[in-house]
C-alpha cells in the first residue's frame, strides 16, 4: 500500500518538484474541494444556499464565483479566493493562519460586489471566511478569526449579507449604447 501511494504522488508531479511543493499543491486542491462541499451543505436547510463555480488556476484574483440560491427575482453573487493550510490549530488558537498577499487584497477590492477570502484548515476540513470590503486595510491578510467558521449558522448569515447587498445596489446599467 505504501509503495502505491509513493508511486501515485511521484507520477502526479513534474520531476524535480519538491515534496513541500507537492504537499502545497495537494493541500490547495483539497481545500478548493472542501469549500465546494461546505457551500453546498444543506443538512440544516431545505436546499443548498449557494451554487459555487470554481474558476480554475487561470484567474489570478478569484477562485470561485458563487451564486445565491433561493432568492426570488434575482441571482445575487459573490467572489471568493481560497487559501488552504495544514498548519496546526490548537485549543489556544483564536485564528486560522493564512497567507493572502497585499496584491490579493488590492485585486479583491477592485472587483464590484461582495468579495471574501476562504481560509481552509485542510486537516479538519473546516472553512473560515473573511470579508474584503471597502475599509479593509490594503495589506497582507494573515489570519481569519475562528469565530468566522462557516457553520450552518454562518452560512445563513453569509447568504443574508450578500442578498441584502444586492437588494440595496442597482446591479444593471440604466442605459446602453447597444440598446
Amino acid at each position: 500500500m505504501r509503495r502505491l501511494e509513493t508511486e501515485c504522488v511521484g507520477s502526479c508531479y513534474a520531476a524535480g518538484q519538491t515534496m513541500t511543493a507537492e504537499l502545497n499543491d495537494i493541500t490547495g486542491f483539497r481545500g478548493e474541494a472542501i469549500v465546494e462541499l461546505c457551500l453546498t451543505d444543506y443538512r440544516n436547510f431545505a436546499k443548498p444556499l449557494f451554487r459555487p463555480g470554481f474558476l480554475g488556476d487561470k484567474w489570478p484574483t478569484i477562485d470561485f464565483y458563487v451564486e445565491l440560491c433561493n432568492v426570488a427575482g434575482s441571482v445575487p453573487y459573490f467572489f471568493a479566493q481560497a487559501k488552504a493550510t495544514g498548519r496546526a490549530l490548537t485549543k489556544k488558537s483564536h485564528a486560522l493562519r493564512i497567507s493572502a498577499k497585499k496584491r490579493d487584497i488590492e485585486r479583491l477590492l477592485r472587483l464590484p460586489g461582495p468579495t471574501y477570502i476562504f481560509g481552509i484548515h485542510e486537516p479538519s476540513q473546516r472553512v473560515f471566511v473573511r470579508s474584503v470590503h471597502r475599509g479593509t486595510p490594503v495589506k497582507a491578510m494573515t489570519q481569519i478569526p475562528l469565530t468566522h467558521e462557516l457553520t450552518s449558522g454562518n452560512l445563513a448569515v453569509l447568504h443574508n449579507e450578500v442578498r441584502v447587498f444586492w437588494q440595496t445596489h442597482d446591479h444593471k446599467p440604466q442605459f446602453s449604447v447597444f440598446a
